[in-house]
């Protein structure tokens, strides 16, 4: 009675082992030294189109039109991870990630090659939950009720529920991103990648790697198995190329074919692999005058310019000034641990009548600034930088005035002070990158100080 009690719970467990292992949602195989079938779950079958009941106990190389990848690993011994593999023969079109381990005998002969794979389409798709840039913007993030903003914001809307490419147009710092993220959160793409390529910061050898991604081997310190580019990264969603006009005329002309034939050919690759996205380019330049000036291809311009939305400059909505400003308070008041602050009436009308040149980014920085300065929970005044003051009547006399560098250079100074010459945070406050701040400190001969050090003698 023990014997067939055993006999019959090993009988359960093959059965639960088997319904475990084509639960899986990977292809799984086990192949062994003959070459043989000896395990093939289901996903396994459907990827390589076999019937797994059929395909137990033949030779793998029997079942395939092309040369097994796994069939080295029984001489040399060694598995691999995480491989990228694209397949190409008479019956299959096969690109998977895919992992190969040996199961060794004590001798450290391999007496059978374990091989899991996954369509790249799938693991892709988990990586791009990962590398996408986050959406935090919606059309109800942005602030102001301004004519000229309620049109962009119109026009907007309507052009998110579309698939037509989208050009921004708009001065630095105006808020192209926020309405490029607002634009995927309300569109049909909502639920897929959104990846944003600053173009101005990618180093000029490394933009078209970025972009089209390659293939191994394909230049020196490219990964040992190749890598996606954006483009393959945000199929099925959004790409959002800011400053495109930054990107050089090479790679314009890439560009340009990856939007008509909808297709991406990796660096090193001969085959293209296709792609489903949607364009949101942006600039903060005059494109015409780009093209005219021979930065900028005209097709390529074209090719974007199908729905083209301009931004408005903050002096252009001047109106909206006191409400981002109150929105801006309380944002780093909170951040703070602050109270609620209020700006005095004096202030805000400085504030309307400031062009902010650097748009609400330079709004925004300068609030958060205040409420770190202030010491009470009112902002009382605010100072314009001195050439952006409105003139005021005065006895015909020479001006001392002051050349754009003298004034950047008080401008960092001054915030240097106000931070502890804490660079990281003046950064930020200013708007810049951190190593921009610290080559403006080296060329202006700022020194930097710390609360507590003396003063150099």
């Amino acid at each position: 009675m023990g014997a067939v009690e055993t006999s019959g719970n090993l009988d359960r467990m093959l059965v639960e082992q088997r319904a475990i292992i084509d639960s899986i949602s990977d292809g799984l195989l086990v192949v062994d030294e003959d070459g043989r079938v000896r395990h093939m779950n289901a996903p396994a079958g459907r990827i390589l189109t076999l019937n797994p009941e059929q395909s137990v106990g033949r030779r793998f190389a029997e079942l395939l039109d092309f040369e097994p990848i796994i069939a080295p690993i029984f001489r040399t011994g060694i598995g691999y991870y995480d491989r990228e593999l694209i397949i190409d023969s008479g019956r299959r079109h096969l690109h998977l990630i895919d992992t190969a381990i040996p199961i060794k005998d004590a001798q450290g002969k391999v007496q059978s090659v374990v091989n899991t794979f996954r369509e790249f389409n799938r693991a892709k798709r988990i990586a791009q939950q990962i590398a996408g840039s986050p959406v935090r913007y919606t059309f109800d993030d942005i602030i102001g009720t301004s004519d000229c903003l309620r049109q962009a914001i119109g026009d907007a809307r309507k052009a998110a529920l579309g698939t037509a490419n989208i050009l921004l147009n708009g001065p630095s710092g105006s808020g192209k991103e926020v309405f490029a993220q607002a634009i995927h959160a309300h569109g049909d793409r909502r639920d897929a990648p959104f990846i944003a390529v600053n173009c101005a910061a990618l180093p000029r050898e490394l933009i078209e790697s970025e972009l089209f991604g390659y293939v191994a081997g394909s230049f020196t310190g490219a990964q040992k198995g190749g890598r996606p580019g954006k483009f393959e990264m945000a199929s099925g969603g959004t790409i959002f190329l800011d400053e495109i006009t930054e990107m050089p005329l090479d790679l314009q002309a890439k560009l340009l074919r990856v939007l008509q034939e909808r297709e991406v050919t990796r660096i090193g690759a001969l085959r293209p692999i296709p792609v489903d996205v949607r364009v949101i380019a942006a600039s903060n330049r005059n494109l015409k005058d780009a093209i005219a000036r021979r930065e900028f291809r005209d097709d390529l311009y074209y090719r974007l310019h199908v729905v083209s939305i301009a931004i408005p400059a903050l002096k252009d909505r001047r109106s909206d000034i006191p409400m981002l400003a109150t929105h801006f308070l309380r944002k780093y008041a909170a951040n703070a641990g602050k109270p609620i602050f209020t700006i005095a009436e004096p202030a805000l009308r400085s504030m309307a009548e400031y062009d902010w040149p650097g748009n609400v980014r330079e709004l925004e920085n300068t609030l958060e600034r205040l409420v770190v300065l202030s010491d009470g929970t009112e902002i009382q005044c605010f100072d314009p930088p001195g050439d952006a003051r409105p003139p005021t009547p005065r006895p015909a006399m020479p001006l001392a005035l002051k050349s754009l560098r003298e004034h950047e250079r008080d401008v960092i100074a001054a915030t240097l002070v106000h931070v502890d010459h804490n660079v990281t945070k003046a950064a930020e406050i200013l708007g810049i990158a951190r190593p921009t701040l610290y080559s403006k400190i080296r060329d202006y001969g700022i020194a930097l100080q710390r609360a507590g050090e003396s003063k150099p003698s």
